[in-house]
């Protein structure tokens, strides 16, 4: 038997959640030019985030080991 994965990542019900990169995408460019820069490298260090909790929570649990 082996241990049920737990997603790691904590998902927050105070704003709509984005369907797509495209959609992200879009909510940053609507944002004032100066803010977007900034904007897109927090979406960035997010999903940088995001994948390094998958990696380490859940695909490296032997279930999931080739």
């Amino acid at each position: 038997m082996y241990d049920v994965a737990v997603n790691p990542i904590i998902r927050s019900s105070f704003f709509p959640t984005p369907l797509s990169y495209e959609d992200l995408n879009k909510i940053i460019l609507s944002l004032p030019k100066k803010d977007q820069a900034l904007a897109f490298r927090i979406s960035i260090l997010t999903s940088n985030l995001c994948n390094k909790l998958v990696e380490d929570e859940i695909l490296s649990k032997d279930i999931f080991a080739s």
